[in-house]
């Protein structure tokens, strides 16, 4: 994905198919086997409800 779509599905918020999550947790399963279930959909880790940039590093 080219820096430019992300920056636009950021802009356009969470919905049907994005879901933004600031940070990882154990909670993120529960979306990932719902988009799987679905239509499929884009989890943005390191990225706030509003739609802020904050960045999570996974060691």
């Amino acid at each position: 994905m080219k820096k430019e779509e992300l920056l636009l599905l950021i802009k356009e918020g969470e919905g049907l198919t994005v879901e933004c999550k600031e940070k990882y947790t154990s909670k993120i399963v529960q979306d990932i086997v719902a988009f799987s279930n679905s239509k499929g959909g884009k989890i943005l880790l390191g990225v706030s409800d509003d739609g802020k940039i904050k960045g999570e590093r996974l060691t």
